[in-house]
């Protein structure tokens, strides 16, 4: 009887000391990635300004080839959305357009089933030696569930590889296109 109250003892004592330290873990996780692409920003911004061509370099359209996908409001710049529902791999979820910089800058707000707090994507494009430098960042507020935190010390790893990976296709996707292509309409904002 005395082993099994120690065992016990020792589990309670574990879980709070987890708990604890999941609430002294950062509250906020910032991810960044940055790629080389041999395209002008105006390529660029003209692919990442809609999601008519998303699923086209989306690091995650191809975890479910079935998901069923939603597109709506203007097909670029501010209020564009796209919502999702997939498997256990793609989850579901969706995102919008809230602000569109022509040819610098586009950000999303994304909101994932399943989370309380909805995070920002946001792609800057500038222009390099007959190129351009995209960088591709999330930022997330994890609250104050130490579950969470602890799942925010793995987004690191996780979602900068699939940045990495989105980035590459991007790459070829903006490499392939003409160079006179032009933003959709709307894409000013």
């Amino acid at each position: 009887m005395r082993l099994l109250i120690r065992v016990l003892a020792f589990v309670a004592v574990l879980v709070v000391g987890l708990l604890g330290i999941g609430f002294l873990l950062a509250d906020k996780v910032h991810i960044e990635r940055s790629q080389k692409i041999a395209a002008a920003p105006a390529v660029l911004f003209a692919v990442v300004n809609s999601f008519e061509q998303f699923d086209r370099w989306s690091p995650w359209a191809e975890l479910d080839p079935a998901m069923k996908v939603e597109r709506s409001g203007p097909p670029a710049g501010v209020g564009a959305r796209y919502a999702w529902q997939g498997n256990a791999a793609a989850g579901s979820g969706s995102q919008e357009i809230i602000e569109s910089t022509p040819d610098e800058k586009v950000v999303i707000r994304l909101a994932f089933d399943g989370f309380d707090q909805p995070s920002i994507s946001t792609m800057t494009i500038k222009a390099d030696d007959g190129g351009s430098v995209v960088t591709w960042m999330l930022d997330s507020s994890l609250g104050s569930n130490p579950v969470h935190r602890y799942f925010g010390l793995m987004m690191e790893k996780y979602v900068g590889q699939d940045y990495e990976k989105g980035l590459a296709k991007l790459k070829t996707l903006a490499e392939s296109l003409p160079p006179a292509t032009t933003a959709p309409e709307g894409a000013e904002h």
